[in-house]
């Protein structure tokens, strides 16, 4: 089976926003959009996943996907992050596109292709049509294959850990986003299949989930705050629990703003905190006013220790 040209290692990955500009189509704004993958990259994030949910994946054409994905391996590569892996999101409602989609990740510059349950038809899925997705995919992509557990986005379905042990036994299926936020199943899926990559798909639990075998996490807020998802996963690394679990309350308090609203406020806490970032496109509405103020009074304090952070690095550097 193919092997991927950058290998996934433990540690934090985000799970990268599209970009739009403020224009009548909402054309992609690569310019920015590269920006921000840099920034991120040199905050010290171990990975990226383009494409998914964070991504607006649903609204991106064919065409766009392939555009943001060498974008993103072009900034990398120029500026000297030639080993950071990048996850492009495959998702499809039909095995057929879903392996089309694969093998475009691969000719434009992904490394995995993650691909979610198709659910269009969830009421007439079974567990073995549902693995067999994943077989079929992972049979026929041209780069290792990532499982995206995410029963929110894919009408409640979701494959049950006797099942992901299945398929974390074929050689083309190395992982698993679990934004289906379930430490239990991480700690099962993780303890009885050891070289698996399980990550976590929020980081509001992270702590809890690298205590139970869990290798990093897939986390729309470090779009924000990386540095301090950063920070969190090497506290834990070092032993230094304590410090960790304080870190940790801090983070989950914030990071419920954001997750309360959405990819919205994903969209605003970038704009707001960075300066850049755009609406969502449409017809996806951006937050209510009444989230926005959310967002900032939850997430202000957190910005400014991001910031703390990134001048001690600098200092060191």
């Amino acid at each position: 089976m193919p092997a991927a040209s950058r290998p996934l290692v433990d540690g934090i990955y985000v799970p990268v926003i599209s970009i739009f500009k403020d224009d009548h189509d909402q054309s992609v704004d690569i310019q920015t959009y590269q920006k921000h993958i840099l920034w991120m990259a040199q905050s010290g994030i171990h990975g990226f996943l383009i494409q998914g949910s964070t991504a607006e994946t649903v609204s991106l054409t064919f065409e766009e996907k392939a555009e943001i994905t060498r974008a993103t391996r072009d900034i990398l590569d120029q500026n000297g992050f030639t080993h950071v892996p990048i996850i492009v999101g495959t998702s499809a409602q039909s095995t057929a596109e879903a392996i089309i989609l694969a093998k475009q990740a691969k000719d434009s510059g992904g490394d995995y292709a993650l691909s979610l349950l198709p659910s269009y038809f969830a009421s007439s899925f079974t567990a073995s049509a549902l693995e067999n997705y994943f077989i079929e995919l992972a049979d026929n992509s041209p780069i290792p294959v990532m499982i995206y557990s995410y029963p929110g986005a894919s009408a409640g379905l979701e494959l049950s850990s006797v099942s992901i042990g299945r398929l974390a036994r074929h050689p083309n299926i190395v992982g698993i986003k679990q934004t289906d936020h379930n430490v239990g199943k991480m700690a099962r899926v993780a303890y009885e299949n050891p070289s698996f990559f399980v990550f976590g798909g929020a980081s509001d639990y992270l702590l809890g989930a690298l205590a139970v075998g869990a290798r990093g996490t897939i986390t729309g807020i470090g779009n924000v705050t990386p540095r301090v998802c950063l920070e969190i996963f090497d506290l834990f690394r070092a032993g230094k629990l304590d410090e960790a679990r304080k870190l940790q309350g801090r983070l989950s308090a914030a990071e419920w703003s954001i997750l309360s609203g959405g990819i919205p406020s994903i969209k605003f806490a970038t704009n707001f905190f960075l300066g850049y970032g755009g609406l969502p496109r449409r017809p996806l509405p951006e937050s209510p006013e009444t989230v926005q103020d959310l967002v900032v009074k939850g997430l202000s304090s957190l910005v400014e220790y991001e910031k703390e952070l990134a001048a001690k690095a600098n200092v060191k550097g």
